[in-house]
């Protein structure tokens, strides 16, 4: 979606000092041209882009701009750096990928190490015990399904063993 992009666009640009077209386009999987007109497009946002070219160029935002990355408390980053890598653990895909890149994007240089200290003092292990470890192809099912508003079909086995065949709409993923 382009809107998501844009804001990842401008996180990226507000951790990076400088990043260059086929980057953002291989991250984004989109073309550079497409990168051109989303930096166009935060251009005319009022957020001050420039282009660098050459080696070593690429698109940053001007040094004076600033945007103000106290909107979240120490606490506040630590516990949403916290919940994002544990899922991430269990839940692959840029989505959540690009989430960690924004949220990192808000953590001023000067609390990083205390906030990244802080995260990573706890770990949520949501993969299961025993059982069938790689739950990831059943995951991208169901959430393709819940996005696409289509049916699920499985085999259901109750607590004697007895096998079923079933159909069912699913309107939302518990990971427990």
């Amino acid at each position: 979606m382009k809107v998501d992009r844009l804001v990842s666009i401008i996180m990226i640009l507000l951790d990076k000092k400088r990043i260059g077209a086929q980057e953002l386009a291989d991250m984004f999987e989109v073309s550079p041209r497409t990168i051109y007109r989303d930096i166009d497009t935060i251009n005319m946002a009022g957020i001050p882009v420039r282009s660098t070219s050459g080696v070593g160029g690429g698109f940053e935002i001007m040094q004076k701009y600033k945007i103000d990355r106290k909107v979240f408390s120490t606490a506040d980053l630590s516990a949403i750096l916290m919940g994002l890598s544990s899922l991430s653990n269990m839940i692959r895909g840029n989505e959540l990928v690009n989430a960690l890149a924004k949220v990192k994007s808000f953590i001023p240089a000067d609390r990083s190490k205390d906030i990244e200290l802080k995260a990573n003092q706890i770990y949520i292990d949501l993969s299961p015990w025993m059982g069938n470890r790689n739950i990831q192809p059943y995951l991208e099912i169901i959430k393709t399904a819940l996005q696409e508003s289509k049916l699920l079909s499985f085999e259901y086995a109750d607590r004697y063993g007895n096998k079923t065949a079933r159909t069912a709409e699913p309107y939302q993923l518990v990971l427990k």
